[in-house]
Order: structure tokens, then sequence, then C-alpha cells
């Protein structure tokens, strides 16, 4: 078992169960329109993961895979069954090594604005650390961001990166350059693994140099041809509009996908 319990909330009764899974230096409350929305006709489980909100960061290594596994065995402390799992940036790659380790207890998942940043983990690593290295590590975060947000920004960003900025480095940078080599080593076996519902729901698409972008009515971005490409009978959709937040920039839409998703699929 892991050494340290996930913060959560836990509301509702019925099935299936969601569990929403936040990004990179993020919290459980970037889904609160979500957990609201659909507590009312499901069980909904929102987490912390460790070393964010109110989660410790533990012994353990800062990891895709330690990550996945905090959310695995939440699943099972919860009692958690045909579970569909929702990830936000990050947090796809976390539910997608959650469902790796808890496959039987996963009937779903759905990917919102995921990205890819490596396809080389030395190089991706090394890259990573010399912008370090240049612009300082706050510097690198906050321009991250920044970069995630367009036109006329929510009220709510500035508090947002304050909490995402009160991260420690010691936490955050560890897990960057995991990010690095797990979606160098593992991402695309990680999909092709996959047998149960896929849904991609995006809005940005950022490259391996992280410039991040909108996306256009009918664009379809990288990641989610990647999704396409290595899972069999995925869907995906395109929110063109909200920045890399979009479950809280544009939550009716979000919310809509995903209860469409769950109706079509469960």
């Amino acid at each position: 078992m892991p050494d340290i319990k996930l913060h959560h909330i836990r509301e509702g009764v019925a099935t299936p169960p969601i569990v929403f899974v936040h990004g990179f230096l993020c919290r459980h409350q970037d889904w609160r329109h979500q957990v609201s929305h659909f507590s009312t006709g499901h069980t909904v489980v929102a987490c912390d993961l460790r070393g964010h909100g109110e989660t410790p960061r533990g012994t353990a290594p800062m990891t895709v895979e330690t990550l996945g596994g905090d959310v695995a065995a939440l699943l099972e402390t919860e009692d958690l069954q045909g579970a569909v799992l929702v990830g936000h940036s990050m947090g796809c790659r976390i539910v997608m090594e959650a469902r790796r380790q808890a496959a039987d207890r996963v009937a779903g998942l759905v990917l919102v604005d995921g990205s890819r940043v490596g396809v080389d983990r030395v190089a991706g690593q090394e890259a990573f650390d010399a912008t370090i290295a240049a612009n300082g590590y706050k510097n690198v975060v906050r321009g991250l961001f920044e970069s995630m947000f367009f036109d006329d920004p929510p009220d709510w960003k500035d508090e947002t990166l304050g909490k995402v900025l009160a991260i420690p480095e010691e936490t955050g940078r560890p897990l960057f350059r995991a990010l690095v080599a797990w979606d160098a080593d593992v991402l695309q076996p990680a999909m092709a693994e996959i047998t149960v519902p896929v849904l991609a729901i995006q809005s940005t698409t950022m490259d391996l140099e992280r410039k991040r972008r909108p996306l256009e009515n009918g664009e379809s971005g990288p990641f989610q041809d990647l999704i396409l490409e290595n899972i069999a009978g995925a869907d995906s959709v395109t929110v063109s509009g909200p920045g890399h937040f979009c479950m809280t920039e544009a939550p009716a839409a979000i919310n809509a996908h995903i209860e469409q998703f769950i109706a079509a699929r469960f």
C-alpha cells in the first residue's frame, strides 16, 4: 500500500462511480463544477494527488507510477468498481497508469486536454533542466501556467497561479521530469493496453517546447490523434473557446460531453 492516503471528497451514491484527477501542481477543486453536476446521479470522488492540495508528499518518488498507484489504492479503499476515471492534463497520465494497476476496477477513461511532453527521455529531461538552470524553477512554472490562458483570463487565474507556485520545487521539478520519462517510454504502450472505452476532450494543444495554443472548431490536436491511433475504439471531441482549464472555463460543455459518453458507453 502507498505510504500516504490521498485527501479526497466523495459525494453521491449511484453508478458508475466517477473519479476526477487534477493536473500538474493543481488541486481537486479544479473539478468543482463536475462534482456538483455529476454527484446528483453518480458516486463522485475527487482527490488531491500526493504533494498537492491537502495530501502530503510522502517518501515515495514523485513519478507517474507512484501517483497512479495512489489512485489505484484509492479505488480499493473506497471500494469503487466499474469506475470511470477522468484526468486533466497530467491527470491523463495518472488515470492511464491507475488503470494499469487496477484494471479490474476501471470501466472507462476520460482524458481532458492532455499532451505529450517527451519522446526521448534523456533529451527531454536535459532540455527541461537547462531551462530551469537558465530561468529558475518558479519562472519556468509561471510561464507554463500563463500560457494556459488566452484572451480574457478567468477571475480565478491569479489565485490558482499563487497556489501552483506555493508547491515547492522539490515536488514539482522531479514530477515534471517524471512526466517526460513516462511520455517517452510508457505512454504509447500504456495506450495500446487499454481495452475500456475512452473519450478524449481537447481544447488546446501543446508541443514538445511547451508552447500552447487553442484549437479551432473541427481541428484535432496531436494528442487526440495519438489516442485515436493507439487506443482501439476511442472517441474524441474538440471544444473550441476555453483555455487549458476547459472544465472550469466551459463546464457546461465539458459536463455534457462526459455525460453523453457515459450514457452511450455504460
